[in-house]
């Protein structure tokens, strides 16, 4: 008897540290991807009131959405075009500056990302096109000692 109940017991053990392996396992599996393809759109440069802007259509067609906060932990509201931005977007723009911009694909900055260096724009992977949630001006110590976001 004490020999199956420690069997179970031992078995549950094993699964639940299975379980939390894995768990652990696709949370640090979270890719990033630098998608740097363009210069950053005159709607989203160092001149413009925004960080970041995403386009509803990709190569900064369709739709137009621009952030003037540094961080947005879950996207909401609409394109100019009227879509919903929330997974609703295919390309974007850095207009951080010397900063980078990331793009999660869940809320509050979690998850595979794409990652756009000062000034850049880019078409979302297909991992994050029509996926994303969340974005961030993304400098090194997160956003505190980003000259771009520090001058504004």
């Amino acid at each position: 008897m004490f020999v199956k109940k420690f069997a179970r017991r031992a078995g549950a053990a094993a699964a639940g540290a299975a379980l939390i392996v894995t768990a652990a396992a696709a949370s640090a599996s979270a890719s990033d991807v630098r998608i740097d393809q363009w210069r950053a759109d005159s709607r989203c440069d160092n001149d413009s009131p925004y960080f970041f802007c995403l386009w509803y259509s990709p190569n900064r067609q369709g739709g137009f959405w621009g952030s003037s906060k540094v961080a947005v932990p879950t996207l909401s509201g609409n394109f100019s075009d009227g879509h919903a931005i929330r997974n609703n977007a295919a390309s974007a723009d850095n207009g951080a500056g010397t900063c980078d911009v990331r793009i999660w694909v869940y809320p509050n900055y979690v998850g595979d990302s794409n990652v756009l260096s000062g000034f850049y724009g880019g078409n979302l992977t297909p991992n994050l096109r029509n996926n994303e949630a969340s974005m961030a001006v993304d400098g090194p110590g997160w956003v505190s000692s980003c000259p771009a976001v520090r001058a504004r």
